[in-house]
């Protein structure tokens, strides 16, 4: 069973680049308000990153979350595309404790309304041969309130990863999953 030891909240080692992007991008469109809006988000900005990315809709003030897109490297991690799920039935898989952990750490990102870096052990998804490093950030319709995580994660493995099928984004299908529904 995972244990707190095996998640980092905010490392102060170096980011990893496509960490360091998003943290700057998001800062970046932000300006000089305290989160970025969806509408900030230009998905021809973050063509390279599309793999990596993914955004979530924050369900009841952070009680639970959606995938409203899943970069294909990302859907690798999950038993089939999580997108258009909710963050409570895609990682069920896992196990009760990362559904948990899982929902309290991107709601702890809506409440601090700032970017969270974790750093940790695969163990915690079950898949204990690799790392994961990730930036989850906030954006916010109104400039209050929380209304979507934009995130990124990006993986070590001691081991060849899977290569299943996956569904991979492009600029137009991130653009409509920013719009709101």
């Amino acid at each position: 069973m995972p244990s707190e030891r095996d998640v980092e909240y905010d490392p102060e080692t170096a980011e990893p680049m496509l960490l360091a992007f998003l943290r700057g991008y998001w800062d970046e469109r932000r300006s000089a308000r305290a989160m970025p809006s969806r509408k900030d988000v230009v998905p021809s900005q973050m063509r390279a990153q599309l793999p990596h990315v993914l955004l979530a809709d924050v369900i009841a003030g952070g009680d639970d979350f959606r995938y409203r897109l899943v970069g294909g490297e990302l859907q690798r991690y999950f038993h089939g595309n999580p997108t258009g799920r909710l963050m409570s039935e895609a990682l069920a898989p896992f196990g009760p404790d990362t559904v948990s952990r899982t929902i309290q750490t991107y709601a702890t990102v809506v409440a601090r309304k700032a970017p969270m870096r974790i750093r940790g052990s695969g163990v915690l998804y079950s898949q204990d041969a690799k790392l994961f490093d990730a930036l989850l950030a906030p954006l916010s319709d109104d400039g209050e309130t929380p209304n979507m995580i934009l995130g990124t994660f990006s993986f070590v493995w001691k081991h060849a990863v899977s290569r299943m099928p996956v569904v991979e984004p492009n600029e137009r299908m991130l653009a409509r999953a920013l719009k709101p529904m």
